[in-house]
Order: structure tokens, then sequence, then C-alpha cells
């Protein structure tokens, strides 16, 4: 028989009863449930009690003067950042090492400039002075000047613009087609507006300036280009830890030496969407986002989430990104979620940036091209689709989506799992796409033979069917077709067979540079039938209550990001030497 104290509460429920006789289990006694659980008896001994006690006066002190703790292990940090700081310059100045701002002392001491920043914004400047700038901020963005100031600043920077234009292609006179596509691009989107008398030309402006300035600084300008080319080379460089993984998964043969698509260049998907995955967790995602997306939303005048979307989708991919505010797709008005799937279809992730390098597709071109497609994909949303309503999500009442994660390292391995599908997608559609063509190929090819015409394929005819697209983005005429076909291929498959067949294009010397920089911008687009289907899929899984709305706008907006691309190929062309 079991010996036990009972005791009682002071709502007279009974606690777990302690046993006082010398067994070593006791059942837990509860009047409103069974007994299930058996608590084994403390047999720590003496000894144990003793470093208990310890333990517990340690964590009571440090609870009680959690401050200091927290003071004296921050100036610790800060004591050993320092010490290696005087290591890092003590060996520069000993080395006779030069500032390279790419790698090396440059990058670390940019690297530590941002973090000191952000540590004084998030603490100091923030707090003090952050109220009183918003205040002003929306008493003056209320004021209706600030639009007509827009408007005049946009409109003369683009009149400056064609004048430069005009002057510098005083030796070539062919790149002013390319001026010719943008604004027969434009003329074409109000002409096929849903609501031209709705249109916000300040917003129009606005975007094709940003795009146009975007081009200008990474393209033409020497010290943009260098940045650019920098930028991409460390995002290559940090993708590339993947392949480690991925050689001691699959082995040498497949990665480094045969490098088959499927295992070397798709690999790097789960190490990057780990990690976007631990950001997402953090935090950290969201703020730079949210941030970006706040820029653009000053600039160009677009609503909060369309603007966080066209940042979020650079990095996420149109699946992805409206996770982040999938709360509020019911409040999202047509012309907004129209926006929405317009940036998708105007851009390609950034998680598969290593994926399109491997295929021999120049990176600082995807990353200009999907620079640029931010503010010129809501332009053309906007000019195709305008708004007509008063829009439900502010910037004062949106909160982007936190993690459900519980730690980083559920963060991670989720992040690497949630790669599997998208692996497996990309795969699944390629093998069948690539198959398709071939089958499309042939049968063209018999019924050619059968009227005495050889060598017709799908690419020879989807190729004259945009020839005229390729001629306005200002390609030479003899590499027209050759650029048609690829924007053809990648409207009908995708960009991944596109990119394929354009890197093969440039190892034998078939284009040339400028003709291969118009077709990497004009292929840098989810816009084709399989990615139409997932983003209808995409938001309908997440809000079914605008499932008409969605459907109704969907091949408006995938027509929208068509034409976007085009206005980034044009532009690329007329600054392209």
């Amino acid at each position: 028989m079991i010996i036990t104290e009972k005791k009682e509460t002071t709502n007279g429920d009974a606690i777990p009863v302690v046993p006082l006789n010398n067994l070593e289990t006791v059942d837990i006694i509860n009047p409103e449930t069974k007994p299930e659980k058996l608590y084994i008896k403390p047999c720590g001994g003496p000894l144990g009690r003793i470093l208990c006690n310890i333990r517990k006066s340690i964590k009571d002190g440090i609870k009680k003067h959690s401050k200091i703790c927290f003071m004296f292990l921050i100036l610790l940090v800060i004591i050993l950042i320092g010490v290696y700081i005087g290591f890092a310059i003590s060996n520069f100045i000993n080395t006779g090492s030069h500032i390279d701002w790419c790698y090396g002392y440059g990058k670390a001491f940019i690297c530590t400039a941002a973090f000191l920043w952000c540590i004084t914004y998030y603490k100091g400047l923030k707090p003090l002075f952050y109220p009183t700038f918003k205040r002003y901020s929306k008493s003056i963005s209320r004021m209706k000047s600030i639009k007509y100031m827009k408007f005049a600043i946009c409109s003369a920077f683009l009149i400056a613009f064609i004048a430069f234009i005009i002057y510098d292609t005083s030796d070539n006179r062919r790149r002013l087609i390319s001026l010719l596509g943008v604004i027969f691009f434009l003329f074409i989107s109000f002409i096929c507006s849903k609501h031209p008398e709705y249109i916000r030309w300040d917003i129009v402006l606005s975007g094709v300036t940003l795009q146009i300035l975007f081009g200008l600084c990474t393209i033409r300008w020497e010290t943009g280009r260098n940045i650019l080319k920098c930028f991409g080379d460390n995002v290559v460089n940090f993708l590339n830890f993947g392949l480690d993984g991925a050689t001691f998964a699959y082995g040498e043969t497949l990665i480094v030496k045969e490098m088959v698509f499927a295992f070397q260049a798709l690999s790097t998907l789960y190490f990057l969407a780990m990690f976007a995955r631990i950001l997402l967790y953090l935090g950290w995602l969201q703020i730079f986002c949210l941030k970006i997306g706040g820029v653009i939303e000053m600039c160009l005048g677009t609503t909060v989430i369309e603007s966080i979307n066209a940042v979020t989708i650079i990095f996420l991919g149109m699946s992805e990104a409206p996770l982040l505010y999938s709360v509020y797709l019911i409040d999202l008005s047509s012309s907004e979620l129209h926006a929405i799937m317009t940036s998708g279809f105007s851009t390609v992730a950034g998680t598969l940036l290593a994926a399109y390098t491997s295929l021999g597709v120049d990176p600082r071109y995807v990353v200009t091209a999907s620079i640029m497609a931010a503010p010129a994909s809501l332009c053309f949303a906007k000019l195709h689709y305008p708004e007509t309503i008063q829009s439900k999500t502010t910037s004062k009442e949106i909160t982007l989506l936190n993690s459900n994660d519980t730690s980083i390292l559920q963060a991670a391995i989720n992040g690497a799992l949630s790669a599997i599908g998208m692996v497996q997608g990309i795969i699944a559609s390629v093998i069948a796409c690539i198959a398709f063509i071939a089958f499309l190929n042939a049968v063209f090819s018999w019924f050619g033979t059968l009227v005495g015409y050889d060598g017709i394929t799908l690419e020879y005819l989807v190729g004259m069917l945009f020839v005229p697209i390729a001629w306005l983005m200002g390609v030479d005429p003899e590499e027209c077709h050759t650029v048609g076909s690829l924007i053809g291929i990648k409207t009908m498959a995708n960009e991944f067979v596109a990119y394929k067949q354009l890197g093969e294009l440039k190892k034998v010397g078939k284009l040339s540079v400028r003709s291969e920089a118009i077709a990497t911008f004009a292929l840098c687009a989810f816009s084709n039938p399989s990615s139409l289907g997932s983003s209808i899929a995409t938001l309908t899984a997440l809000e079914r209550r605008q499932n008409e709305k969605i459907n109704k706008v969907a091949f408006r907006a995938f027509i929208s990001g068509c034409i976007t691309t085009f206005t980034s190929a044009c532009i690329a062309g007329l600054l392209t030497e």
C-alpha cells in the first residue's frame, strides 16, 4: 500500500501527491482524469541536491541582475569585435594590401558599416525621429502638389533622356529602334487598358522613369556595372556553396565533371530555400521587403501590398511571395490582384539565378532585369488595369506574416524540404517541355517534307511570329529570327528551355553581344502557360473567395508581364552599344 499525503490548493483542487515511503514511483491523483503518468522520485542524493542548489542560486542571481548581465555580455561582444578589427587593420597595414571594395578589406568595411548603421538606426535614430518624420511625411503625401511635382520631375527626366539618346546614338541610329519599341508597348498598353479614363499617369511616368534610371545605372554607368558585377559574382559564389552539399550527395562525376543540370544547378535551391526560410524566421526578410516596398510605394504611388509584392517576388518567386500577405488577399481589388500577378509574370525568382548561370546566362543581365521589373511591372499593371476603387490596405494596417517555425533549426529543415517540390516541378516541366517541342518539331518536319520543305521546326514558326517584336527591341535584322525563336519558346514552354538554347548559341558565337543582352532581358520572366496556371492555383488556394476576380484578370496580367519584359529588353537594346 502506498502511503501518501494529500494537499489541496485554495480552490480545493488536488495537486500531485508526494510518496512518503521508499517506493520509486507514484500515480498522480487527479479528481477529473484517470491516473496516466508516473513520476520518478528524485535520486540525485546529497551531492545532487548541493549542485542543484548552486545552480538555482546562479540562475536566480542572473535573473535578478539580468540587465547588468546583458550589458556585460554586450560589452564583451563589442570588445571582441574591436579586438578583431584591430588585428585586421594591423594585418592590412603590415601586408600593404590594397582596398578591394568587392572582396577582402573593402567588403569587410562595407559589411561593418551596414551592421553599425542598422544598430544605430533601430536603437537610436528611429525611436527619436521616426514619429516626427512619419507625421510630416503623411501631411506631405496628402498634398496634391506633390503629385504634380513628381509628374514634372519624371517628364523632365524622360525628355532629357531622349535628348541624350539621340546624341548618344549619332554613330548608330539603329539603336533608336529600341526607343520606338518602348513607345509602341506603352501605346499598345493604353489601347488595351481596361479603364483608360482611370489611368494615373504619374504612376506610369514614375515607373518608366525608374526602369530607365535603373538601366542607366547598371548598363551604361561604369561604376554601376562594376557594382552589379560585384553583386552578381558574390551571389553566384554564395549559391555555389550549395554545390558542396550536392557533391557530397551525388559525387563529383555528376556535379563537377558531367555537370548534369538536375543534380548540379537545381541542388543549390535546397541551400537557398533553407537560407531564405531562416531569414523569414528571424524577421529580416520581412523588414527588408517592407522597407524597399515602402520606397516604391512612395515613389510610384501604388498601394503597399502591390509595392511589397513587386520586391518580394524577386527573392521568393511568384508562388511563395503571396504567403507573406495572404491574410490581406480578401481585401484586394481586381486592380491590385492584377498588379500582383503582373509582377510575378514579369520577372524570375532570385532562387533560380544559379540554375540560369549554369546554362551560360550572364548573371548581371538577370539581376538587372529583375531590378528593372519591380517598378516597370507596376507601371504596366496600372496602365492595363487602373484602380477604380479606394484600397482597403494602407501602410498603417499592414503587418507581414511571421514564420510559424519554432526555432532556427526547424526553419532550416522546413526550408530545405520546401525546395523538394520546386526542384521536382522544374525537372518535370523541363523534361515535358523539351519532349513536347521535340515531338512538335518531328510533326512539323514531317508535314514540311510532304510538300517539299525540309527543316521546318517549332522554333522556325514561332520565330517568324516574334520577328517583329525582336526587331522593335533593336535586334539586328539578320538575328531577329533567332531571338524571336527564343522569345517564342520562352512564351510557349518556359525560360529554362529558352535559356538553354541561348547558352548553346553563345557557345558557337551565333549572336552578337548586343543581341545576347537583349535576348537575356527578353527571356527573364515567368510569363508562360504553366506559370499562368500556377499563379491562379496559388492565389485561389490562399483565398478562394477571390476566385472570380483572379480568373478574370489572369490573362490580362499575363500579357502585362510579357510587355513589361519586352520593354526592359528595349531599354537594354537602347543602352547597349
